[in-house]
């Protein structure tokens, strides 16, 4: 299938086997010097822990986990230079990431080929996918004052109950411990691009916090192929969260987000200038059109732990709402809101039988209710619905060799029929030998959106009040093993995933569509390959690659799910530590897109050509308080689509200062590398 139309670019740009071949390169080389320099070294890689595991919110060893995980670090994301939290998951294995267009463009994530709305986005715990659609648009979320992006993949709707059918995403933000800090940083470069932070920080485990402020504004490129404008975005991050030891047994905690995005759109659906019948539709200039999402996050617990910790307990409420408005001369304004709010306790008992196999075990219970509202344009008049769920959940350490776990939960809905979800994974650790396996299984769920329920669109859409809840049940099993002693560790984990009344849009009369349950079983397996060198103190090597076959009940494949993927990043220090290189090659294989007639909107499918995105960036402290950084992106000056005729942007330059003030600074005559 070809297109009718020439994409004006201005230079010529690598695609298709060249891409891969550069990446395949980069990749292949990196891991062939890893692996010579380990021979002679005996460094094990350090412990990395995930919170989004169990509803204790316990900070469990990644180790220990039968459950597929990845944790992409704080420290990686500052030596990458990511700027958006989109751009970390695309390193992840098993994960894909679809914009529209450029910087402020709808920023899908899917895992293991499932929907974006089969994924549960948490911050710092609490959940962020909105009720209007079911998923979260990552284009307002930035990448600052992060710890960890925890992502854990595999049906997780045993713990998290509906959209963590596919896996679950958690953004652990920074709790601001620590000597009392002022940090800043300012950087600009192409498109006219303005970024900054500024952030107060200090405590200790008595009493701390943190409050944060994050913008980014650009120009940006026009993301149709057509016309002369272009598209810019504004992003800004608000953060502040603290806690409290108020007794040895009682404490406290809260956080607050503010995530906003303002972006200009090109969705404007037309022929290309000279196009005839048969030909694509294409995205066309929206002179002035806009999109406008806000989002405010904010929730606060109360913990008491009693017997050394052995009985914790969590009472929590947590809140919520997002509003997206659009403003488009073509089509009208917009304005729809979604809220939510959760309330629960939770309970964790932890008892150590030293007589049995040496063995701890952990209990937990959880009561939570949770109330859905949905705000439409159409009429204003304000939709709910609720749902009480209960879970319980097991985890047994033996040995500190063999980790089990297991979790059930009941959702029980005004609106659908009650649902029962569950999970069990286990990892084995062989210190002797270095190898890890782990298997998990689980069921799923994701109800229908409120605005597939009850949204309404005169002249476009028409809701369907009789939805069925999607479901899914799903299984992986994998190996790691170390090499080298520890210096090179590699993970391969092989899944398998099924869809059962998936949900899709389906006419509903002349120019109208709706939303249905489609008949047949939709299907996912693959591979996850995920590798981590330290060949010496000032190198680290990471690499994933992602084999996916997603096909729906009718065994077409599914759309912006990449069969192949890939990246490998190498951090190298320099200068006695104070310098830092780092190189990233993210690959991103053929994929199908869908199109419509330009003139008889009849649906087809296209492929679009795999790419490869290389960054290059490096950093130099020149004192303890002073920090110089730069970076290119998509230095291959790719010209390459993640959404069928949304452009992309070309090569861009980065530059910009951090400064930090600590109450600990030592004088800089004295100062430390």
């Amino acid at each position: 299938m070809g297109f009718d139309y020439q994409k004006p670019t201005p230079a010529k740009r690598p695609c298709g086997l060249k891409t891969a071949t550069v990446f395949w390169a980069i990749a292949v080389g990196a891991f062939s010097t890893a692996a010579d320099s380990a021979l002679a070294q005996d460094t094990q890689l350090s412990g990395i822990v995930v919170e989004s595991a169990s509803q204790s919110q316990d900070k469990i060893d990644i180790a220990t986990l039968g459950t597929a995980a990845t944790v992409v670090t704080g420290e990686q994301l500052q030596q990458r230079q990511i700027r958006h939290v989109a751009d970390a998951l695309r390193s992840v294995p098993g994960v894909s990431v679809s914009r529209t267009g450029a910087f402020g463009g709808l920023s899908q994530v899917r895992i293991r080929g499932a929907e974006a709305n089969h994924t549960l986005v948490l911050i710092d715990g609490i959940e962020i996918n909105r009720t209007t659609d079911g998923f979260f648009d990552f284009a307002s979320l930035l990448a600052e004052d992060i710890e960890r992006i925890e992502v854990l993949r595999g049906p997780q709707s045993g713990v998290w109950g509906s959209n963590a059918l596919a896996g679950v995403i958690n953004i652990v933000t920074s709790d601001g411990k620590g000597p009392a800090q002022v940090r800043a940083r300012a950087e600009g470069g192409s498109f006219e691009t303005r970024s900054g932070n500024v952030s107060l920080r200090g405590g200790n485990d008595r009493a701390h916090g943190l409050v944060s402020l994050t913008s980014r504004e650009t120009r940006g490129v026009n993301v149709s192929n057509f016309g002369f404008e272009d598209d810019g975005s504004r992003q800004v991050n608000v953060r502040a969260k603290g806690g409290a030891q108020l007794t040895d047994a009682l404490s406290i905690d809260a956080k607050y987000h503010r995530l906003s995005n303002l972006t200009d759109i090109d969705g404007l659906f037309g022929a290309a200038p000279g196009a005839g019948p048969g030909t694509f539709g294409v995205t066309l200039d929206q002179l002035g059109a806009t999109n406008e999402t806000e989002t405010e996050v904010w929730g606060t617990a109360a913990h008491l732990n009693f017997f050394d910790d052995h009985w914790k307990n969590r009472i929590y409420i947590n809140d919520q709402e997002t509003s997206l408005g659009s403003v488009n001369p073509a089509f009208g304004n917009t304005n729809q809101i979604s809220d939510q709010r959760q309330y629960g306790v939770v309970s964790t008992l932890r008892l150590e039988t030293p007589g049995l196999l040496d063995s701890t075990h952990e209990f937990t219970g959880m009561l939570e209710n949770e109330d859905e509202g949905f705000l439409p344009n159409s009429d204003f008049i304000r939709r709910t619905r609720n749902v009480e769920s209960y879970v319980g959940e097991y985890r047994g350490d033996l040995m500190n060799r063999l980790f089990v776990n297991g979790a059930i939960r009941h959702d029980d809905s005004n609106t659908f029929e009650d649902f029962t979800t569950y999970k069990v994974a286990g990892a084995l650790l062989i210190p002797e030998t270095g190898t890890r396996p782990h298997a998990s299984y689980g069921t799923g769920v994701v109800f229908p959106s409120m605005f597939e329920q009850f949204g309404l669109l005169p002249g476009f859409f028409v809701p369907n009040p009789n939805l069925l809840p999607e479901e899914s049940e799903g299984w992986d099993a994998g190996i790691e093993q170390a090499f080298f002693g520890g210096a090179l560790i590699v993970d391969v984990t092989y899944f398998e995933q099924n869809l059962l009344d998936e949900i899709v849009s389906v006419p509903a009369g002349f120019f109208l569509f709706t939303s249905a349950n489609l008949v047949g079983e939709s299907t996912r397996d693959g591979i996850e390959v995920a590798a981590t060198a330290k060949p010496t103190d000032r190198l680290e090597i990471t690499g994933s690659y992602t084999y996916l076959d997603a096909h729906e009940p009718d065994s077409t494949a599914e759309i912006r799910r990449p069969a192949h993927s890939g990246s490998v990043h190498a951090a190298l220090r320099f200068a006695d530590g104070r310098g830092l290189f780092d190189i990233g090659a993210e690959y991103n294989g053929k994929m199908q897109d869908i199109v419509f007639d330009a003139f008889t909107f009849a649906p087809s499918t296209t492929t679009l050509d795999d790419f490869v995105l290389l960054k290059l960036a490096v950093q130099y402290d020149v004192d303890q308080r002073l920090q110089l950084f730069g970076r290119v992106e998509n230095a291959l000056d790719e010209d390459y689509e993640e959404v069928f005729s949304f452009n992309t942007p070309g090569i861009a330059a980065y530059g910009g200062v951090r400064v930090k003030f600590s109450t600990d600074d030592p004088p800089l005559e004295t100062a430390q590398n």
